[in-house]
């Protein structure tokens, strides 16, 4: 009786050690099947706001699906798409934020500069970046073209290379640099805002150097000669504006250091075509 009972003890323990194990393996395979599904899937997708691009757009441009594999995103790919399609963007970050979570930063620059070559229109950001591109030709014509509002068309001999979503290059590094200070002075009188009622930049030539105009709207066209320093000769040229009344119209000359002139004229685009 004493050797049965051993036995049937023996079964028993065999039996409970399996049924733990069994049920050990299940809950691990359980456990396992609810991660994959549920764990370490960019099932929340979440877009850092910015001023120039929607959630939608941004997604979509990144390549990711909901339920991508948390970890299997390439980040360095997904940055790339977004700047090749979203050409207006500067810079992508990438956050994974477990067990679910993947957010998108982006950091989008805005156009200020505008270039005519060839057939098309070309965009370039304060950085000087090349961020858009729009065709012209076969859309109307190029005399027809009305560059996006508050984008300063210039003129210049010396571009190097405009590709769109990199740095603008010129021949002729001084012309960088005055396009450089340009921005950095606009950039300042925007934030100062002190003189919203002062007409804008419409356009400027800098095609030589020794007599650089600009165009304030159509309203006036300034005459500034050597193109440096131009911060300060911009500043003179509102100030003699601000002197001017308000239905006043023409040529200002600031190309004398010591003094300004100023020719009243009705139609200023008739000027371009003189010997400015």
């Amino acid at each position: 009786m004493k050797i049965k009972t051993n036995k049937k003890e023996r079964k028993s323990k065999k039996a409970k050690r399996f049924m733990a194990v069994f049920f050990t393996i299940a809950a691990l395979c359980a456990a396992f099947l609810f991660t994959n599904q549920y764990f370490f899937k960019a099932n929340n997708i979440i877009i850092g706001e910015n001023d120039r691009y929607s959630y939608d757009e941004i997604l979509q441009a990144s390549g990711i699906s909901p339920g991508d594999e948390l970890y299997g995103i390439n980040t360095s790919r997904v940055k790339t798409n977004i700047k090749e399609i979203l050409t207006y963007t500067d810079s992508v970050k990438i956050t994974r934020i477990p067990p679910s979570t993947l957010k998108i930063d982006i950091t989008a620059e805005n156009g200020m500069f505008g270039i005519m070559l060839g057939g098309d229109y070309y965009i370039i950001s304060e950085n000087m970046r090349v961020v858009e591109k729009i065709k012209v030709v076969g859309s109307g014509g190029i005399y027809d073209f009305k560059p996006p509002e508050n984008i300063i068309t210039f003129a210049t001999h010396d571009i190097k290379k405009c590709y769109l979503g990199e740095k603008m290059e010129f021949s002729d590094n001084d012309i960088y640099d005055f396009m450089k200070e340009i921005a950095k002075f606009l950039k300042e009188e925007a934030d100062k805002n002190t003189r919203p009622d002062m007409p804008k930049i419409r356009s400027m030539d800098i095609t030589d150097k020794f007599r650089v105009t600009m165009n304030y709207e159509d309203r006036f066209l300034v005459k500034f000669g050597l193109f440096e320093n131009i911060s300060p000769k911009i500043l003179n040229s509102y100030e003699v504006i601000s002197r001017l009344p308000d239905y006043a119209g023409g040529l200002i000359d600031l190309t004398d250091s010591k003094a300004a002139s100023f020719t009243f004229h009705e139609d200023i685009l008739m000027l371009y075509g003189a010997d400015t």
